[in-house]
């Protein structure tokens, strides 16, 4: 068996489910929302900042330099509240 990306993505654009189960939906949405804030939750720890005295000086400084940071911190607060409304 061939598992690969290419794969993968040819068996879910082709897959077709007849009945669909509202439990079944809740449950996968609420799997995406966790593997969405799995991912955000790693992005987020790579602006970790260990000392708290220098938190707003680095803050001020990720701001100007990438603007993803608070993209993530976004997704990541979406992602709790999300799975908070599937769960």
């Amino acid at each position: 068996m061939n598992i690969s990306l290419g794969n993968l993505i040819k068996y879910f654009s082709i897959l077709s489910v007849s009945f669909h189960d509202v439990n079944s939906l809740f449950g996968f949405f609420t799997f995406l929302t966790i593997f969405a804030n799995l991912v955000s939750g790693i992005m987020l720890s790579f602006s970790l900042i260990p000392e708290p005295m220098i938190v707003p000086i680095v803050r001020n400084e990720e701001d100007l330099e990438d603007i993803y940071i608070d993209d993530f911190f976004w997704m990541h607060e979406r992602g709790v509240d999300l799975i908070f409304i599937f769960s």
